[in-house]
């Protein structure tokens, strides 16, 4: 275990600004314990263990037996030679967000979660860093190094796990308290290539299989508390923009735990070829991943899906179906008959891109639309028509579609 200590040691030490330096004067001068944990231990770890580099670093998470925003203002007092040092104070959990030259480092006060029902927000009061370990997701997030003493907590395993590349709930109602977890254990498995352990497999799929559950708050029954709800969408948000989202869903799918999300997703290769070309597309992978759901209005609420999120869902149902009922009338279309047929629709382009990933009947010729119809302007202006002798008024704005739909056809000619 020396070994392992001294390698963090000297790692931290190379961490950029001082920041180590001034943390370690800081515990020194007020006796209070400071241990960086989480991911950024986790993944020197991995680097050590499997010889195998898996970040770069962007994050620090650091807990302090004491004031953490007494802890960041001393080291932005302290710092030198940086352009950028600024503090977000959270107070309801005792964190301190810091941003220091586009790295960013969360500092938070040791503290004991208590979750007075499954899902929602937990209160929280100051402890120990054995205590705020406690709260942690996964064993391997749940080791720490505390700086002063170099001392490495490892209460629950965790340096084994990562030996064995598993991934193991903290304990046995991890999922209760925080349906999210599913889809952070499946990030994990993508990012780290570990494999999910057999007791967090079954406690997965345990819980899932009750979801949505009822809560109880204040003499009132809700289905979705609005703590899971955000966790939820804020888990989703970062898988699609960082991971393989393909991979993500298939883990689930196969863990099923998939109605998580919802039930009726069946990850074949149909379906993953769209959430591939969801993404390229730059679209909205979440309605891609509810449109088929069974009840949408219980999605709206379980998501925080928006008012203008329902009408891109809205326009994409309403085309769908549109097409599909007088499908031989459509497959008659000349591109300039889809133009005017998606544009006098007024569609979001979110709604286009759905039409396209579900790879539905005609999905080409919104393709199509999307880069290249709608990009094709008419070689003339209603100037140009008034030269030529044409009168203002409606009649230009015809012709000038005429023409611009003409080249429209001729495009592929």
């Amino acid at each position: 275990m020396s070994q392992i200590n001294s390698y963090l040691f000297k790692e931290l030490e190379n961490l950029p600004f001082g920041i180590f330096e001034l943390m370690l004067n800081y515990s020194k001068l007020n006796q209070q314990k400071i241990a960086v944990v989480g991911g950024f231990i986790r993944d020197l770890l991995i680097k050590k263990i499997h010889k195998k580099q898996t970040f770069s670093f962007v994050d620090l998470d650091v807990i302090i037996e004491g004031s953490s925003i007494a802890l960041a203002k001393f080291i932005k007092k302290n710092i030198q030679n940086v352009e950028i040092c600024l503090i977000k104070e959270f107070d309801i959990y005792n964190t301190v967000e810091m941003n220091i030259n586009d790295i960013k480092v969360d500092i938070a006060s040791a503290r004991e979660e208590i979750y007075h029902a499954p899902g929602l927000n937990p209160s929280v009061i100051d402890s120990t860093i054995q205590e705020d370990l406690k709260r942690r997701d996964f064993t391997i997030n749940a080791i720490a190094f505390e700086i002063q003493d170099q001392k490495l907590y490892d209460l629950y395993d965790g340096l084994n796990h990562i030996k064995n590349k598993e991934l193991h709930f903290l304990h046995s109602n991890s999922i209760k308290d925080d349906p999210s977890r599913v889809l952070r254990c499946a990030k994990y498995a993508s990012r780290l290539k570990f494999n999910i352990s057999k007791d967090s497999l079954d406690q997965s799929q345990y819980f899932i299989k009750k979801w949505p559950w009822k809560y109880l708050e204040k003499e009132k029954r809700i289905t979705f508390p609005p703590g899971i709800s955000i966790r939820l969408r804020m888990e989703l948000s970062e898988i699609f923009k960082n991971d393989n989202v393909t991979e993500i869903i298939s883990f689930l799918y196969r863990w099923q735990v998939i109605s998580l999300i919802n039930q009726n997703i069946k990850a074949n290769s149909h379906f993953l070829r769209g959430l591939n070309w969801i993404k390229r597309l730059n679209g909205n992978l979440l309605l891609y991943l509810l449109k088929d759901s069974e009840s949408l209005k219980e999605q709206y609420e379980r998501f925080y899906i928006n008012k203008k999120e329902r009408a891109i869902l809205d326009n994409y149902f309403k085309i769908k179906n549109k097409i599909i009922i007088d499908s031989e009338k459509y497959s008659l279309f000349s591109p300039s008959e889809w133009t005017e047929f998606i544009e006098n629709h007024y569609l979001d382009l979110d709604s286009i891109k759905l039409l396209i990933s579900d790879g539905g009947l005609f999905w080409k010729p919104f393709f199509k639309w999307l880069f290249i119809y709608r990009h094709i302007r008419s070689n003339k202006n209603g100037n140009d028509l008034i030269k030529e002798g044409w009168f203002e008024g409606k009649e230009i704005g015809e012709e000038l579609k005429r023409i611009r739909f003409i080249k429209i056809d001729n495009h592929n000619k």
